[in-house]
């Protein structure tokens, strides 16, 4: 099943685009949910800009370099491109709809 892995460039384009929207949405999520004291950030390297201005502009860059990474490791290996791609989007949809829960539960 996984040799039949394969994307056509704007497929994979597409994807990276989703995976950026879905880091975007969760840190802007994850700001609201901090500031309004109905959550808390659990990765220890952002706790301490979790709530900051600068948590967004982290997140945003980060994506950024994780999709220029990706895409450059789809030119080369685009088997490995495609599976991490679809493992880090699966990440952060979990993640979403945990902030998400979290935050209709604190209503």
């Amino acid at each position: 099943m996984l040799s039949k892995v394969s994307l056509s460039g704007s497929q994979m384009r597409f994807m990276l685009y989703l995976l950026m929207g879905l880091v975007i949405a969760d840190g802007i999520l994850t700001n609201f949910l901090i500031v309004q004291n109905m959550g808390y950030e659990l990765n220890p390297f952002l706790r301490d800009i979790a709530g900051s201005s600068y948590l967004l502009s982290l997140k945003a860059g980060g994506a950024l370099v994780a999709s220029v990474m990706l895409w450059k490791i789809y030119q080369r290996l685009p088997r490995a491109a495609v599976i991490c791609s679809v493992g880090f989007i699966t990440i952060y949809t979990a993640i979403l709809y945990w902030n998400t829960f979290a935050f209709l539960l604190a209503l």
